[in-house]
C-alpha cells in the first residue's frame, strides 16, 4: 500500500470510523492512567471524561460533514457509502452528543463513576456507523454484534444492582436467541440463492414473478427468521 495516496483510496471512507475508533483506544489509555495514579490522588474523571467523548463526537462529525464521498461500494460490495449512510451517521452522532449532555447530571446523582461506560456508548455509536454502511449480510451481522454487545454490558454496568445484573442477562439471553435467528435465516438465504450480498438480492429479485417466489418454501422461512430476528 502506498501511503502517499492514503487519502485517495478505501481508507478515506472509513476515516471517521478510524478517527473513532483511535479516539476510544487513547481514551481508553488516558482514563486507565488517571484513575489508577496514586500521584494525583485517584481522581473521578466521570465530568471531563464525559466532555471528552462529546468532543470525539463533535469532531467525528466534522469528518462526516466533509466527506467528499458521493457514492461507492468497497471491500467487495460488503460496505456501501452514500448520503443516506452519510445522513445516518451524522443523525446517530447529533442524538448521542445531545443524550450524553442531557445525562451528565443523572450519571453523576447515580454515581457511575466508571469511565468504560461512556467509551461503551462510543463502541456501540462505532458498531451502529459499519451497521448503517453494511451492505452485506455478513458485514450486518458483525456489524449488531459488535454494538449489541456493548449494550450487554451497559445493561449490566452497576455490579451492585441485582435489577441491572438481571436487566444485562435477560438481554444477552434475547440477543443470543435473535442472532441465532438471525444466522438461520441467512444460511437458508444464502443456501437459496447463492449470495448475501444486497446488491445481487437486489438485481435476482427485481422483476421475479411473485407469484413463483411465494412458492419458495425456504425464502420465505429465511425472510421471517431474518424479521423476527429484526423483531427482537
Amino acid at each position: 500500500m502506498d501511503f502517499s495516496f492514503i487519502y485517495q483510496n478505501n481508507f478515506k471512507m472509513f476515516f471517521p470510523e478510524v478517527f473513532l475508533a483511535t479516539s476510544i483506544l487513547l481514551l481508553t489509555l488516558h482514563g486507565t492512567f488517571i484513575i489508577t495514579s496514586r500521584g494525583l490522588g485517584f481522581p473521578l474523571i466521570t465530568r471531563s471524561f464525559l466532555k471528552l467523548c462529546i468532543l470525539v463526537l463533535f469532531l467525528t462529525f466534522f469528518l462526516l460533514d466533509n466527506n467528499s464521498i458521493i457514492f461507492m461500494l468497497t471491500y467487495q460490495n460488503t460496505f456501501l457509502f452514500d448520503f443516506l449512510t452519510l445522513n445516518v451517521k451524522q443523525i446517530l452522532v447529533i442524538f448521542t452528543i445531545f443524550c450524553l449532555a442531557v445525562s451528565e447530571q443523572s450519571i453523576v446523582d447515580n454515581r457511575l463513576n466508571n469511565f468504560e461506560y461512556l467509551l461503551l456508548i462510543l463502541c456501540a455509536i462505532l458498531g451502529l456507523f459499519f451497521l448503517a454502511s453494511s451492505y452485506d449480510l455478513i458485514s450486518l451481522y458483525l456489524a449488531l454484534e459488535m454494538q449489541s454487545l456493548c449494550l450487554y454490558v451497559l445493561a449490566a454496568s452497576r455490579k451492585n444492582s441485582s435489577f441491572s445484573t438481571e436487566a444485562g442477562l435477560k438481554y444477552f439471553i434475547l440477543g443470543s436467541f435473535s442472532s441465532a435467528l438471525f444466522l438461520f435465516g441467512v444460511s437458508l438465504l444464502y443456501g437459496c440463492t447463492g449470495t448475501t450480498n444486497f446488491g445481487n438480492f437486489s438485481l435476482l429479485f427485481t422483476g421475479a414473478n411473485y407469484e413463483l417466489l411465494t412458492l419458495n418454501f425456504l425464502i420465505e422461512k429465511s425472510l421471517l427468521c431474518i424479521a423476527v430476528a429484526f423483531f427482537f
